[in-house]
């Protein structure tokens, strides 16, 4: 290997150092980073007093500051809503459990009783009477009936009583009657206690069936009778049911039945308290309101009680800035959320995001700085609103810049992120307005359409444009949010369309005011750039022209075929031209190397080896995006610079060794040949290979004329096609025939007029071609090849 050729493979392949560690380079990791990182700003913008330790604050507690109502809320009445449900617990009906078996009940265990006294203790004659048992063994004999008797009949007994049954030897008659009397007695029903009657006869009572446990609302009390109050109806019901019996049957009959029976309506304690619960835990509480700006309490003064309550309720209500950090962390991952699915959406809309963090970085700042300015907006509507009472704060935040961070997306990436960005930056603005969806509608509508209507901008004026019509925009939004709220006739209204206009027209000047920040730190190329780089007066120009006129011409011609071209696709003619004017500056380092710069001399590449100027020629693709980055021409020409070849062969070197007498370079891979790539990956750097070809290409014609120029452009273009460096970009076959048609009218332009000259005309008919047709990769004369 010659010296020189040493010398040229080291510069073009200088070692690189790399200190981080891999996992940092990942952009994986980079993307995981600035998501977290945006989330966390995010979230503390949006919560901007948050704090994880709130005060402590006590009944008593002198204030070092006042505490003000940063939004409406309710604090609940404490003694209003305890006084509701002593009324409701007042009003409660109580639950009795209805026996109806209970009086057939009683009734059998008298009758039992008094049949086994009877047949156990009387001895028939087989008459109509008993006998005793003899009188030897009676004492005994009444002890053993009355205790069988009370046993049987649940209820003790007398001596009046015994006696009385005894005299009549427990006959069946006195049986009967003893039943029909305790029948009689359950014609009403019977309670146990007074004082739950008491209770249960203002509001009513439910009644339940212990059987079928069927409910009912029963009002009328009046046949209800309780126990403690049951002699006088004894009494009664005696005379009535017993009237012509003797005096001492009645006697006996209510004595007894008065200990016999039993209440058949019992108040339920357990029922009743669970249904005063279930009244106590839906009784409403009672509210009063406290209003927004409203001060709670003032420094210096002593909390009270009520003080203390309304503080309570402020920070409950998620004012006063009360977060946990549950409450933090949850918000966070809201937000994490929705910019992964912005990011997702994103992947679709924006070529090549997944092989650069610089968009999504962009796209957070910009949502930071958004935030940060409603912020800042509200801060200063407020403020305002608070010196001047005349104007309301409301009016003044249609002013804040929404459409902004939209306007600036569409500036930089495309209007259909915009648009995407747009729903996301309006969702995040609505938790500033306590989620009132008409700041949503306000903010998505202004900034939705006026970045789509700013489309292509070619002067500042045009953020200014978009800025006003953002502002009408604005302005119909709000009428339509006026007229639906019914306050259309309200004084504010006009202050709220001017503010609306204002809106606008702000954010319009904002993003004209910050783009050039924008384009030096995320090294994007926008349309004004692109303005500010088609100035041949550039000092990378100036140098070309000096330095390699023949690359400087080749550029400028090949800059008017894309443009023309571009225009013909719809693409951005623009881009298409002024990345034409610099794809070849890194033939500027060494342009001798260039047949288009050579002047007669000797062939620099006499002396190289066909994969050394092979090298050398593939490099100025390498150089040429080092200085766009020296020149800052942005990162959309440098990806044109290093795409414009593709992964295209250097055709004559690579023949040129397939045809030496060294056998180890015949076998020196094709791949060695070729260009790096990537291949082109957007419609103008697919037109700026097509015209760097077809271009050089046309210098090669003896005799242009438009059949054999035409001819010579469908033949490139095809070559280039079917070689697969088009794979990529989003260029189509009815793309391809416009170009071709867009290329042969600017070369019959460029070739108008030729003058026949007696010397012989160089003619393309023999002339060797390599295998992407480039003039520049092979001999044109003696001792010359053309790169």
């Amino acid at each position: 290997m010659h010296r020189s050729e040493a010398a040229i493979k080291l510069k073009n392949h200088p070692a690189k150092v790399d200190i981080l560690p891999e996992f940092v380079r990942s952009i994986v990791f980079q993307r995981w980073m600035i998501l977290i990182l945006l989330s966390v700003i995010l979230t503390v913008l949006l919560v901007p007093k948050f704090r994880f330790i709130p005060t402590k604050f006590n009944v008593g507690m002198i204030l070092e500051k006042d505490i003000k109502a940063d939004h409406d809320f309710l604090v609940e009445d404490v003694v209003a809503t305890q006084q509701r449900k002593i009324d409701a617990a007042r009003n409660l009906e109580p639950v009795y459990d209805y026996d109806k078996d209970a009086p057939s009940s009683i009734c059998n265990q008298v009758t039992r009783a008094f049949s086994i006294v009877r047949h156990r203790y009387y001895r028939s004659n087989g008459g109509e009477t008993d006998e005793p048992v003899p009188p030897a063994t009676g004492r005994d004999t009444l002890r053993k009936i009355k205790g069988d008797f009370e046993k049987a009949v649940g209820t003790v007994l007398t001596d009046q009583e015994l006696a009385f049954l005894h005299k009549n030897r427990f006959s069946s008659e006195i049986g009967d009657r003893l039943v029909q009397f305790i029948q009689s007695l359950y014609s009403i029903d019977l309670v146990s206690h007074e004082e739950y009657m008491k209770w249960a006869k203002s509001r009513g009572v439910i009644v339940r069936d212990i059987k079928t446990q069927k409910e009912e609302d029963r009002k009328d009390l009046s046949s209800v009778l309780d126990m403690e109050n049951i002699d006088r109806y004894l009494q009664d019901q005696s005379l009535a049911v017993l009237g012509r019996e003797p005096a001492d049957l009645r006697r006996m009959s209510i004595s007894l039945a008065k200990r016999l029976i039993q209440p058949n309506l019992t108040f339920n304690k357990d029922a009743t308290e669970k249904r005063k619960q279930f009244v106590l835990d839906h009784v409403k509480p009672v509210y009063f309101k406290v209003s927004r700006n409203e001060v709670i309490a003032r420094a210096g003064d002593r909390l009270t009680p009520d003080d203390l309550l309304k503080i309570d309720a402020l920070y409950k209500t998620g004012g006063g800035t009360l977060f946990s950090r549950t409450t933090f962390l949850g918000i966070m991952l809201i937000l994490m959320v929705l910019s992964a699915v912005l990011y997702h959406i994103s992947k679709n809309l924006v070529k090549n995001i997944d092989k650069t963090n610089t968009d999504i970085l962009f796209l957070s700042v910009v949502a930071v700085l958004q935030m940060f300015l409603v912020r800042a907006g509200i801060f200063i509507s407020e403020s305002i609103a608070h010196t001047l009472p005349y104007i309301s704060a409301e009016a003044l935040f249609y002013a804040i810049p929404f459409a902004m961070s939209a306007l600036m997306v569409n500036v930089f990436l495309n209007r259909y992120i915009a648009f995407v960005f747009s729903i996301f930056s309006s969702f995040l603005i609505t938790f500033l307005f306590d989620a009132k969806i008409s700041m949503f509608l306000f903010s998505f509508l202004g900034s939705s359409v006026s970045s789509y209507h700013m489309a292509y901008f070619k002067q500042r004026s045009a953020f200014f444009k978009a800025g006003l019509f953002a502002g009408m925009v604005n302005m119909l939004v709000i009428l339509c949010i006026v007229l639906i709220s019914g306050n259309f006739a309200s004084a504010d209204t006009i202050l709220k369309l001017f503010m609306g206009l204002i809106g606008g027209v702000l954010s319009g000047a904002i993003v004209a005011g910050i783009t050039p920040v924008f384009e030096s730190l995320f090294r994007y190329t926008t349309d004004i750039k692109l303005l500010e780089l088609s100035n041949l007066d550039q000092p990378i120009l100036q140098r070309m022209i000096v330095e390699a006129p023949g690359t400087y011409h080749h550029s400028i011609i090949v800059a008017s075929m894309v443009e023309a071209a571009a225009e013909a696709i719809s693409a951005n003619s623009l881009l298409a031209k002024v990345s034409a004017y610099y794809h070849d500056i890194g033939k500027i380092n060494k342009p001798l190397y260039f047949i288009e710069n050579q002047q007669g001399w000797k062939n620099k590449h006499d002396k190289l080896s066909p994969k050394m100027s092979s090298l050398v020629i593939i490099s100025h693709v390498k150089d040429g995006c080092e200085l766009a980055q020296k020149y800052k021409l942005g990162r959309a020409i440098t990806d044109i610079i290093r795409q414009h070849h593709g992964m295209s062969i250097v055709g004559y070197f690579y023949e040129k060794a397939q045809k030496d007498k060294d056998p180890s370079i015949r076998s020196i891979p094709e791949s060695d040949f070729r260009y790096p790539g990537p291949k082109p990956q957007t419609k103008e750097a697919g037109l700026v290979l097509l015209g760097d070809v077809v271009e050089a290409s046309s210098r090669a014609l003896s005799d242009p004329t438009p059949s054999r120029i035409k001819n010579l452009v469908q033949s490139r273009i095809k070559q280039v096609f079917t070689d697969g460096q088009l794979d990529d970009c989003e260029l189509t076959m009815r793309d391809l025939n416009k170009i071709s048609e867009s290329f042969v009218r600017t070369l019959n332009a460029i070739f108008h007029h030729r003058i026949n000259y007696s010397e012989p005309a160089f003619r393309d008919n023999g002339s060797r071609k390599d295998s992407n047709g480039y003039p520049d990769h092979k001999p044109a004369e003696k001792n010359k090849t053309r790169h």
